[in-house]
């Protein structure tokens, strides 16, 4: 068959490997994703990723045709940019190192160097189909080009190079932990220095070479300045080697991105990792999602990785419109591993800032709470093939399946699974080393004149619950007579959630009250870790009941917990209510009206038993383990 049918029925059976190939297909767009998510759209990202099993299996089919390829074929179809550059290196004196890629038809570049008098000596990668591994070394020895098997007697290269001869080389797969780090597509990347090492153990030089089909059989061979390692004498010469020609693979990537061998996991050893932590605006949200995050960077430092190797990035979701919202929840129920490059519903549903912010995210792992963003959790996890980790009961059919690990309270009755985590409260930032360190900075602001701190936790009205005036006005007028019969001092902050009303309220009672040493008021100055430390601060913490998130914060500190009632606005007991008497009973709240305020903080501050810790953050940190 001439060679343009060849290339023909390679083109066809590229679109049907892209079709049915899943696996690499997912590991050849993810990688797509994390070089170019800033640069092209997803639309882009799938066309290319199509294109590369296109080019591949013209590639093969091309290869096949090899015993047609003299150098006849070889000037019709050829042209050598920069041909002075191996005629140089034939003249030098010295082996010649002919590096390359997994890149256009590499395997068409070493037959044309010995059909333009210059025959190479290849290092060939042994092939799992051993017909097809005879077939090609064959073909390639036919051409001039003689063979060396990978892993066996790689001292022949020596050998070639030590007699001033060429030699080939494939150099741009990941090269496992223990190999050379560089910087390639602005991250860390895992990279084989072997060849430099040769080259300069033998005095060779190397010529970087990359091979770009232009159309059909039609290609151009591009050959580069060489690199000498020949005044190499550290360690740190070398990498300076590797990185130029790591560099010069990254231009040509970028020129032809459909061209290189996308299908290998090229970043798997490198150690930054990126968490995408989805937002709502709500920041009980947001604090629980971040909890999540800290725990999966908790668990990549047990496997030896720095906190600064896992980057957390935050994008603001929102929808057009509530409908767009109940929309996005039903398509994400049929959502599947074909979804990425394809996020139309995602477009047409998100506000167009949100949609281009997410597509220009690249994520690992893509963590959120709360049932609103479960949707565009699962969509993100499909679009980078990306582990996903939500918060609460995600209100999507079929969405128990969709998720890694689902962390949800005990109260939201989910079924036992190996991927959901069932918990006392919820998530949150509250931990030894972050008290400590916000303990301190909050120390360092106020005076404490007394033995005993209370700390007053003001939420406000949502949809289940109301904090009246009244009801506010007696719980700070009971909390400071406390403080004055124990002789204590008082720390107080509202929330983004406490009404302008209620902070006049606060101000006016507090204010010029020498009791309160702090009196944060959220919506007006909230200092990162005022919350944190305060509860680092104090010996008992009073906290409105209606933020299981504010609540859990405070029992993460091993404080004992006092949570007043607000007044209810729908009848029967609510999910909330059930989760709070649960917790109440095991023991780590107190639950009482505002007029019991002071009876319960005397029994508190009079018992010896310290107050019961959660272990739902170990619960958290063992999940994410197995998630990494």
């Amino acid at each position: 068959m001439p060679i343009r049918g060849n290339l023909w029925v390679g083109r066809r059976l590229g679109g049907i490997a892209f079709f049915i190939n899943k696996k690499r297909r997912l590991i050849a767009y993810a990688n797509l994703k994390a070089a170019f998510a800033k640069e092209k759209s997803p639309k882009e990202l799938r066309s290319i990723a199509k294109k590369v099993y296109i080019n591949l299996a013209q590639s093969f089919a091309e290869i096949l045709s090899l015993t047609k390829v003299n150098k006849a074929y070889v000037n019709k179809y050829v042209e050598v940019v920069n041909m002075e550059c191996i005629e140089n290196a034939g003249k030098s004196g010295r082996g010649t190192i002919l590096l390359t890629a997994h890149f256009g038809d590499w395997e068409l570049s070493s037959m044309v160097s010995a059909m333009k008098g210059f025959p190479i000596t290849v290092l060939a990668r042994e092939q799992k189909m051993k017909r097809l591994n005879e077939l090609l070394n064959r073909l390639r020895e036919s051409k001039g080009c003689k063979v060396v098997r990978k892993g066996v007697s790689t001292k022949n290269i020596l050998k070639e190079l030590y007699k001033k001869n060429m030699v080939g080389i494939l150099s741009d797969q990941d090269a496992g932990k223990n190999g050379t780090f560089v910087n390639f597509f602005n991250r860390p990347t895992s990279a084989h220095i072997g060849p430099f090492e040769i080259a300069k153990h033998t005095d060779s030089i190397i010529l970087p070479n990359f091979i770009v089909r232009e159309c059909g059989p039609f290609h151009k061979l591009y050959l580069e300045e060489y690199i000498d390692m020949k005044d190499a004498q550290t360690e740190e010469d070398l990498k300076k080697g590797l990185q130029k020609y790591m560099s010069l693979l990254e231009i040509y990537v970028r020129k032809y991105p459909d061209q290189w061998l996308w299908l290998h996991k090229r970043w798997k050893s490198t150690p930054k990792r990126t968490i995408l932590v989805l937002n709502d605006g709500k920041a009980g949200h947001m604090n629980q999602s971040l909890a999540v995050a800290r725990q999966i960077q908790r668990a990549r430092m047990t496997q030896g990785y720095k906190t600064e190797d896992t980057l957390v990035t935050i994008v603001d979701v929102k929808y057009k419109n509530k409908f767009f919202r109940t929309l996005l929840s039903v398509l994400a129920s049929f959502a599947s591993w074909r979804c990425h490059g394809r996020m139309l519903c995602m477009k047409v549903c998100l506000r167009d800032d949100s949609f281009e912010n997410l597509m220009k995210a690249y994520a690992e792992f893509i963590v959120s709470c709360g049932s609103s963003l479960a949707p565009v959790n699962i969509f993100m996890a499909k679009e980078n093939n990306a582990k996903n980790v939500v918060v609460m009961r995600p209100n999507i059919m079929f969405g128990l399946r969709k998720f890694n690990f689902i962390i949800a309270p005990k109260h939201d009755n989910l079924p036992l699974r190996k991927n959901i985590i069932s918990t006392a409260l919820a998530p949150n930032l509250v931990d030894a080393m972050a008290l400590e360190s916000a303990g301190k900075r909050l120390k360092n602001n106020i005076h404490l004149e007394k033995g005993k701190v209370v700390g007053l936790l003001i939420g406000g009205s949502n949809p289940e619950f109301t904090l009246s005036a009244e009801l506010l006005k007696k719980v700070v007028s009971e909390t400071i007579k406390f403080c004055e019969s124990k002789d204590a001092d008082l720390l107080v902050t509202s929330s983004r959630r406490t009404d302008k009303s209620h902070e006049l309220i606060l101000k006016e009672a507090l204010q010029n009250n020498p009791r309160c040493k702090l009196l944060v008021v959220a919506n007006e100055n909230n200092p990162e870790g005022t919350l944190t430390g305060i509860l680092a601060l104090s010996n008992v913490v009073v906290v409105s009941g209606e933020s299981i998130s504010m609540i859990s914060e405070a029992v993460s500190s091993g404080n004992s917990v006092i949570v007043f009632e607000l007044d209810k606005k729908k009848r029967g007991l609510t999910k909330h209510e059930r989760a709070l008497v649960n917790i109440a009973a095991e023991g780590y709240v107190t639950i009482a009206k505002a007029n019991e305020l002071v009876s319960a903080m005397n029994k508190a501050l009079s018992e010896k038993t310290s107050a019961k810790k959660l272990d739902d953050t170990d619960k958290i940190y063992e999940a994410m383990r197995s998630l990494i």
